[in-house]
């Protein structure tokens, strides 16, 4: 195991400093920042002079209708893709440059994650947490058991994954992504595709791990970001339109809608139009928005 693997003492999981590791900058504030950031794939502008600023032990939405260029993002802040311009830096390293050292920091969830059927969730979590840590398996196991506890999956531990429903895989999938201590995490549409019930859990389960982690994930569902989030990006044609707390966001759409509080809220459209929020909220096979406060009554 290499020098930026974690070391794990008889009773705690730890991450060991290495000499290797490039130590982020002393006065950062900011857990991601971007500058300008853009990808063009051939003709197309996927991603256009992207800025963003995300404060540690937040979570921000980052929200979008489908093709807004917001898993394109993502795959840049993550170093799986190079930029055509700007910069991203996260915790105060180069994303580009500093790739493999940021990854250790880090969690990601893909948006349709997947696991070895004929493996239990315990297993699948050991499996990936050896990728991290040398030491006792006791304290191994230790770690998995905390992991399933947070994301309500104790007393689904040692059924094989191929009986799971979609909300309990995505809760795995977050489990995995967290089992080592990653100081953010990088959850791509993590109740996409969801029921209403499958994604309270997951919401439930961000919620809890706030204490924890800074997250930021990307979502085309307006009422997801008003449940969980701390401040809300809006991408729409790889461009950024809106960027602010989630409060103030959708007090303006209320004041825009004449809705009173309480009310669910409309969005601004355009005349002979739908709006950003109005094709972020839709869902395959749905003509319209419909929000969970709808369907839950």
């Amino acid at each position: 195991m290499d020098t930026n693997s974690a070391s794990i003492s008889e009773n705690t999981a730890v991450f060991a400093n290495s000499e290797g590791r490039v130590q982020p900058d002393q006065g950062q504030v900011s857990v991601i920042s971007t500058s300008g950031l853009s990808k063009t794939f051939g003709t197309i502008e996927a991603l256009k002079d992207l800025d963003l600023s995300v404060p540690q032990h937040s979570i921000v939405g980052f929200l979008g209708p489908n093709g807004a260029g917001k898993t394109t993002a993502i795959k840049l802040l993550l170093g799986l893709s190079r930029p055509t311009s700007g910069k991203a830096r996260i915790f105060g390293m180069d994303a580009v440059a500093d790739s493999t050292a940021i990854r250790t920091r880090v969690g990601y969830l893909a948006q349709e994650p997947r696991f070895y059927t004929n493996m239990t969730a315990r297993e699948t979590l050991e499996f990936t947490a050896r990728f991290f840590y040398q030491g006792p398996k006791r304290a191994i196991a230790d770690r998995v058991d905390e992991t399933l506890e947070l994301v309500g999956l104790t007393d689904k531990a040692d059924r094989p994954t191929k009986g799971f429903s979609g909300g309990e895989r995505q809760r795995l999938g977050i489990a995995q992504a967290q089992v080592n201590h990653p100081d953010l995490l990088i959850l791509d549409e993590p109740a996409a595709s969801l029921d209403p019930i499958g994604r309270r859990d997951v919401l439930a389960v961000m919620a809890r791990l706030r204490e924890y982690t800074t997250i930021f994930y990307s979502t085309h569902i307006l009422d997801d970001v008003q449940r969980v989030s701390d401040s809300v990006v809006i991408l729409d044609s790889g461009r950024k339109v809106a960027d602010a707390p989630a409060t103030q966001l959708l007090d303006g759409w209320l004041h825009l809608s004449g809705h009173g509080a309480g009310e669910s809220p409309s969005r601004p459209g355009r005349a002979g139009g739908s709006s950003v929020g109005d094709r972020c909220d839709r869902h395959p096979g749905q003509r319209g928005a419909v929000s969970d406060r709808d369907r839950l009554r």
